[in-house]
């Protein structure tokens, strides 16, 4: 029986070149040239100011949150259809995150549920500190119903963009839709596939 496999990695000569040169450097972690570099193309890659490499998508998440103002007690919308690590730094920071399913076309927060959500929210006074939107194997979310719907209640998007280094969004890199967004270097990331 062949098996498939989610995320074989490939590295190639120029890989190990990089980091035999990040080795000869002494810059092995957790600064450096290499890190100001990946920082600065990753910045422009997705069209944003700038970017702060961190140990893990999880902690780029709870850094995100906290640069949102999501307090203890707060409530974050979140979808259905993610990895733990979405949910978790909700939790870290003592928020509660409020599961909003997804629709079929995208995988994605679905901009109906989440449109309802919003409304009942605001007619109970409490509106969420935020909502985490992630894009799913390199494919966004509804951006294009959900940005709006975010701005209109005045709730800031972040953008868990894990699996999407690369892709876009009619044209705009995802990775830079929302307040705030993240990225993964894990190895069963779209960016440690690339052949």
């Amino acid at each position: 029986m062949s098996r498939i496999y989610l995320s074989p990695p490939h590295m190639g000569g120029m890989e190990l070149r990089l980091v035999e040169d990040a080795f000869a450097s002494n810059w092995i972690a957790p600064l450096g040239p290499h890190v100001d570099a990946l920082e600065r193309e990753v910045a422009a890659l997705v069209q944003v100011g700038h970017a702060a490499a961190l140990a893990s998508g999880t902690a780029a998440l709870h850094l995100a949150l906290k640069l949102v103002g999501v307090e203890r007690g707060d409530e974050v919308v979140c979808p259905t259809l993610t990895f733990s690590a979405s949910a978790n730094p909700i939790c870290y920071e003592g928020a509660r995150p409020v599961f909003v399913d997804v629709e079929r076309e995208t995988w994605g927060l679905d901009p109906a549920r989440l449109a309802a959500v919003l409304q009942a929210a605001a007619e109970r006074g409490k509106l969420p500190r935020a909502v985490i939107a992630v894009d799913l194997y390199g494919r966004g979310a509804n951006y294009d119903r959900l940005l709006p719907l975010c701005e209109a209640y005045g709730v800031p998007l972040v953008e868990d963009a894990a699996e999407a280094l690369g892709a876009n969004h009619h044209g705009r890199p995802l990775g830079g839709m929302g307040r705030c967004g993240i990225f993964s270097f894990n190895g069963n990331k779209i960016i440690s596939r690339v052949r």
